[in-house]
């Protein structure tokens, strides 16, 4: 079994890691970095992540912009109920309180609003002095970095087939970057707090769900016309009553259907987001759901939840085979055929994988295996000087072809980097320790999903900068596409490079008809 003394010494203080050429990692100085990764990936196709400071004005309320602009002729009931549609309840309780003079109806409603304001202040108190249960949070929660990150991104996510980019920032806005595009929308919507996960819809031109405190936002982008701040108008809200806060989000691979789960329930909610309309698939016992992956052929949904079990349902009957393991999961990816998982646990250093079979029902091995020790261990680096790496890891990442694996730790300044074979069966190989700028920590990772050769992996680092990696390397998948270059490998100070950039796959479709398969036929038949 491989372990974390395998891997090459991490590169010396002061470098960083800039790029993978032919299976080995090399580091530069910063800028240097920089300029390397630009010239590797291309100018047209380098995606430089920044949120500039923009002036921020202290905003008005809602009520003092009505007031300014319209003539006060509504009747108290009328501001009450457009308050509750505006603001909910608890601005409409506070409406009815200010009618207090215009009748003794209205006197009558006010008192009953003031009581019901003190009741709640009162519930709240005593809510706070009572023991309260942790927090579920997904094992790779977007949310749960902001406290710890010192800049203004906190992660990102690639769009599966076009060279568009995701990152969530600190302030619960989502920024959009596409390569080639000077404009960078910006995603805001008064139902988007505590932005927990984000996942785009593949096939789609700009289809982006945003997972959050009151449920699942789809944000409906134009491609040719890109606004810089879309209105709310373009985004479609998906309540999930006992499913929220959303705690994790998966696409299906084809599109149109998308799984999500929370809260403080056991239920698989998926939607079939053109219909708007939701089914559960599952409802049962084994704690709240933390985390949901569907498999590449569509043909398995991973689900972990925050008690010690895992199961893995197939997606035609929603039978599923249930595992117990030692603690709950945190991390898990599928290979590209959907015929291995690799998952890791929140105490347990050690990388599992599970191996199905085709054909019908579930088909998983009895047993997960053992396929990496990631204890943590004191390395050295070029220089000699001692670096913690290992022990608990905080997620796990595999490129599109699954040759390239990343590992991220809890509170270590490396990153771990295997090289993977999955045919005909799963191999890890040592690749290396990624390292950024002096005292900055990895914070999530995202491999780069629409390149026909190499990889490039993108890490959102504790400053609150994201760095990408470009990788070439020959593929050992015989159904994968090779990568050729006849360039010989530069050096590590070298700042010369070749011009060859990646191949980027940039179809996409503007219009998606829903999708036939076994799950909307059965789940979503019309009346």
């Amino acid at each position: 079994m491989i372990t974390l003394e395998h891997l090459p010494s991490p590169p010396v203080f002061g470098q960083v890691t800039a790029f993978e050429n032919d299976g080995r990692l090399q580091a530069l100085l910063g800028s240097e970095a920089l300029i390397t990764a630009k010239k590797w990936l291309g100018e047209g196709m380098y995606i430089e992540v920044e949120v500039g400071q923009e002036p921020v004005r202290t905003a008005h309320s809602k009520q003092e912009a009505r007031e300014a602009f319209y003539a006060h002729t509504e009747t108290p009931w009328q501001r009450v109920m457009f308050a509750y549609y505006e603001e909910g309840w608890e601005a409409a309780v506070h409406e009815m309180i200010k009618c207090r003079g215009e009748g003794s109806l209205h006197d009558v409603a006010s008192t009953v609003a003031s009581l019901i304001i003190k009741m709640s202040s009162l519930i709240a108190k005593v809510h706070t002095l009572l023991p309260s249960p942790k927090k579920i949070k997904a094992p790779y929660d977007v949310a749960q970095d902001r406290g710890r990150c010192d800049g203004s991104i906190v992660s990102v996510a690639w769009h599966p087939n076009t060279n568009t980019l995701a990152a969530v920032i600190c302030d619960d806005t989502v920024r959009v970057f596409t390569a080639g595009q000077p404009n960078k929308p910006i995603l805001k919507h008064r139902l988007q707090k505590s932005i927990t996960s984000i996942a785009w819809m593949p096939f789609s031109a700009l289809v982006l769900a945003v997972g959050c405190e009151a449920g699942v936002l789809l944000w409906h982008l134009d491609p040719v016309n890109a606004m810089l701040r879309p209105s709310g108008s373009c985004a479609t809200f998906l309540p999930c009553p006992g499913t929220s806060p959303i705690t994790t989000l998966s696409w299906h691979p084809r599109g149109n259907v998308l799984v999500c789960a929370g809260g403080s329930s056991s239920q698989v909610v998926v939607w079939d987001v053109w219909r708007e309309v939701s089914v559960v698939v599952h409802s049962g016992s084994g704690g709240t759901v933390t985390l949901a992956v569907w498999s590449p052929d569509s043909s398995r949904l991973f689900v972990a939840y925050s008690s010690k079990i895992m199961r893995v349902f197939e997606t035609h009957g929603w039978n599923y085979e249930q595992w117990s393991v030692d603690s709950p999961v945190v991390s898990a990816v599928w290979s590209r055929r959907g015929h291995l998982l690799l998952f890791v646990t929140q105490e347990d250093p050690v990388l599992y994988h599970l191996a199905f079979l085709p054909g019908e029902g579930v088909g998983g091995t009895q047993v997960a295996a053992q396929v990496a020790d990631l204890t943590q261990i004191a390395v050295a680096s070029l220089e000699g000087d001692q670096i913690s790496v290992g022990g608990a890891v905080k997620q796990i990442a595999w490129d599109p072809r699954s040759e390239r694996l990343a590992v991220v730790f809890h509170n270590s300044q490396l990153l771990a980097l295997f090289h993977t074979h999955t045919h005909p069966s799963l191999h890890l190989a040592p690749g290396g320790f990624i390292c950024g700028e002096p005292g900055c920590v990895p914070v999530t990772v995202s491999f780069q999903q629409n390149l026909s050769s190499g990889a490039v992996l993108s890490v959102v680092w504790s400053s609150g900068k994201v760095t990408h990696l470009p990788m070439r390397y020959s593929s050992r998948d015989p159904l994968a596409a090779s990568f050729i270059h006849n360039t010989s490998l530069p050096h590590a100070h070298s700042t010369t490079l070749p011009n060859t950039s990646f191949t980027v796959n940039s179809f996409f479709t503007n219009n998606v008809s829903p999708i036939s398969s076994p799950l909307t036929g059965r789940l979503f038949s019309s009346p």
